[in-house]
């Protein structure tokens, strides 16, 4: 299945989109390491949806407007963007800061989307237990942290970074900073907010999660009305990467409940 690459201008800023697939469209918002790589996750939504992947303004190809300030900007960028494409009952999915995002978007306005997973998902803080400082971490110690197996992370790290993924790391390390430097990966006024979302919402985290503690599925899930949780086994930061198939078994679940 083809993979349709085109560039969005939307508020000002052009917006790298990538499509493919057929259905009910999906929106899935990236972590704060970008879309390196096309994965197979990826390929298993397509067969199912209209699945729209962008670059976040100042990640990847996409432009750095300078309208950006915090994770709030992205949210009303993106319901602007479901505005003038006309999309109508999105599922929106998002992992890490691609859930932050999510979640900030969903309290403000939830008229064009259908359903909401969040996957590792960043945007609060449980006292005591605040997510890794990934902005300290090299390269190895990053990656570690990432996966519950030792040998995928050994794997990822037997990768050689092409100059130009070099250049992508980089745009994407700083435009997180950016973001989510201070306070570390979260809204101190999102949580108080999260009671307005309205729609049919799936968690879904690794249980041996190293950068936002598992504890985050649970106290989401308390917040978030209806909200239902799956917790994947032996999967660290990003379940659907080393634990593809219990992800897609609990996302068709999810969907087929919900319908």
């Amino acid at each position: 299945m083809g993979v349709q690459e085109s560039y969005l201008e939307s508020c000002g800023c052009k917006m790298l989109l990538r499509r493919t697939g057929a259905g009910e469209t999906m929106l899935f918002l990236h972590g704060a390491g970008g879309v390196p790589v096309w994965p197979p996750f990826f390929d298993q939504l397509a067969e199912r949806f209209d699945l729209l992947v962008p670059d976040h303004p100042s990640f990847g190809r996409s432009e750095t407007p300078e309208w950006l300030d915090e994770v709030g900007d992205l949210a009303y960028f993106y319901l602007d963007v479901l505005e003038q494409l006309d999309l109508r009952d999105v599922h929106v999915v998002g992992h890490s800061l691609g859930g932050w995002i999510a979640l900030e978007a969903a309290v403000r306005a939830t008229d064009r989307i259908k359903s909401l997973t969040l996957i590792s998902s960043a945007g609060i803080r449980i006292k005591g237990a605040p997510a890794a400082n990934i902005f300290i971490m090299d390269r190895s110690q990053l990656i570690n942290s990432l996966y519950a197996d030792p040998k995928l992370a050994e794997q990822m790290l037997a990768i050689e970074p092409t100059p130009e993924q070099i250049d992508e790391i980089i745009t994407n390390s700083v435009a997180t900073a950016r973001l989510g430097w201070q306070p570390r990966l979260f809204n101190p006024n999102l949580r108080k907010w999260l009671h307005r979302i309205k729609v049919p919402t799936h968690i879904i985290w690794g249980d041996q999660d190293q950068i936002i503690p598992p504890a985050y599925a649970a106290e989401f899930a308390g917040l978030i009305g209806g909200a239902s949780l799956s917790m994947i086994e032996n999967a660290g930061h990003i379940p659907q990467m080393e634990q593809l198939e219990p992800v897609m078994a609990a996302m068709t679940g999810f969907f087929e409940r919900s319908a």
